[in-house]
């Protein structure tokens, strides 16, 4: 009985030395980085345009409201204030902007275009666009970006009569600003899309 027992102790040793020969464990080298995480959203453009609030001789407020419309009464050589600005609101990506002035006046009536920082690209009927100076980057402000208004007066011809007024009746001045990305755009493709989006086919 002692020789059995001996014999099995002996054998399952044998067993268990065999059984680590045959799968030895390793201490490997290893490392894991972090993983590598790409985020897609899709990028965006807000733009606004207002005005300043004027009083019933057409004069701006001081410290008033900016609105988006105005009255006027006018008369022979009035100077009225009327100053259409837009806004790119922060996180816009880089875009082009535009401006088309709907202008249903004659030629009696005149306006001081900022010709320094907007440029005419294209006229049809009584609208014409125009395209700020350069390119508006809002992506990463922490403002929103304010540019310069297209004009700051409506001046009313002097030679205008009380015929041209009963001829003219009441007509408007609408100013729409319309803004599109810069990425994979030349700035005439985006010329020909702000046309696209004023003008009637």
């Amino acid at each position: 009985m002692k020789k059995s027992k001996r014999f099995l102790a002996v054998f399952a040793a044998v067993i268990i030395i065999a059984a680590s020969l045959a799968a030895p464990t390793y201490s490997w080298l290893s490392s894991k980085s972090e993983k590598v995480v790409n985020t897609f959203a899709g990028g965006a453009i807000t733009v606004t345009v207002d005005e300043a609030q004027v009083d019933t001789d057409g004069k701006k407020i001081e410290g008033g409201e900016r609105v988006i419309a105005n009255s006027y009464k006018y008369a022979a050589g009035a100077v009225l204030d009327k100053d259409p600005t837009p806004t790119v609101l922060k996180g816009s990506v880089p875009c082009y902007v535009f401006l088309c002035v709907e202008n249903e006046l004659n030629n009696l009536f005149s306006m001081n275009i900022n010709t320094d920082d907007w440029s005419a690209v294209a006229e049809e009927g009584s609208k014409t666009i125009y395209l700020y100076k350069e390119t508006v980057d809002a992506e990463n402000a922490v403002e929103d970006v304010v540019l310069s208004p297209i004009f700051t007066q409506v001046t009313v011809s002097k030679e205008l009569t009380q015929d041209d007024v009963a001829e003219l009746g009441e007509k408007t001045v609408n100013v729409t600003a319309y803004a599109i990305q810069t990425e994979a755009l030349s700035q005439q493709e985006a010329v020909n899309e702000a046309c696209g989006q004023f003008f009637t086919n």
